[in-house]
């Protein structure tokens, strides 16, 4: 019997994966868990139009990445007359930063530091998207 995954199978495929299986599984195991529904013309139709949207999605995320690895984020933190620097930029404050832009609105982001930054100069970051791509974030902390 032909198949669709509406979900990761493991041994058998991952979601949106059209396979073949014997029918007792098919309709024993993987269709009563809603693991999977039958590959008829109108799922298949469907199946298809989402392919087409997944593949938009990824290409917006995709140039997302490139603009925002282009770009650098600046923040300013407190010095005193020494050079000490006063508090830090954490990822919090990052991700604020990257909604402030405009370019992210309703993607889930995740960025991640190795550590609060609390020096002058120039840092990077990855900002993690969903589709599993990431964009390598350029970030220049000044003195306020």
């Amino acid at each position: 019997m032909k198949i669709i995954l509406l979900t990761d199978v493991r041994g058998i495929g991952k979601k949106n994966d059209v396979k073949n299986v014997s029918d007792g599984y098919a309709r024993n195991f993987l269709l009563p868990q809603k693991l999977a529904k039958v590959a008829d013309e109108q799922n298949l139709g469907e199946l298809s139009s989402i392919k087409k949207n997944d593949r938009a999605t990824e290409e917006r995320l995709n140039r997302l990445a490139k603009l925002l690895s282009e770009r650098e984020f600046q923040f300013r933190l407190k010095v005193d007359k020494k050079g000490a620097v006063f508090g830090s930029v954490n990822k919090d404050e990052i991700l604020k930063g990257l909604r402030d832009t405009g370019l992210i609105t309703k993607d889930r982001v995740e960025v991640k530091i190795s550590k609060p930054l609390k020096e002058l100069g120039a840092h990077e970051a990855e900002a993690h998207l969903p589709k599993g791509i990431v964009a390598k974030l350029k970030i220049k902390i000044e003195a306020e």
